[in-house]
């Protein structure tokens, strides 16, 4: 899905936003990419915090499992796999080429702010 595509998809479903602070729920999904996954996390990780922005990263194997859970915010996968879901999924390709990752790091924590 395209981050401009995402950003709507997401404002629509927070026309209402909550006055508290919420943590955000952010699932990264791969196969044997465990440090790819861990290292994107840091940097998301890093970014939310210096835009105070609470984040919870689930990383989560699909080789070993379909099933990673709900109620995510945004979910970044590292190759296709997810398809009608309620929140934006993002292609997690540049985490892997490391090309663009630091765009798509400040992208996905715009995602999270909305």
């Amino acid at each position: 899905m395209r981050l401009s595509a995402a950003f709507s998809k997401l404002k629509e479903t927070n026309k209402n936003p909550p006055q508290e602070i919420k943590t955000r729920k952010v699932l990264i999904a791969g196969g044997l990419c465990g440090p790819t996954m861990m290292m994107a996390a840091e940097k998301i990780e890093e970014e939310c915090a210096l835009r105070k922005i609470r984040v919870t990263i689930k990383i989560h194997n699909l080789w070993e499992s379909h099933y990673p859970g709900e109620g995510f915010n945004v979910i970044i996968e590292m190759f296709k796999f997810f398809e009608n879901e309620k929140c934006p999924v993002i292609d997690g390709k540049p985490f892997i080429v490391h090309r663009g990752e630091k765009e798509l790091v400040k992208e996905i924590v715009d995602l999270l702010a909305v």
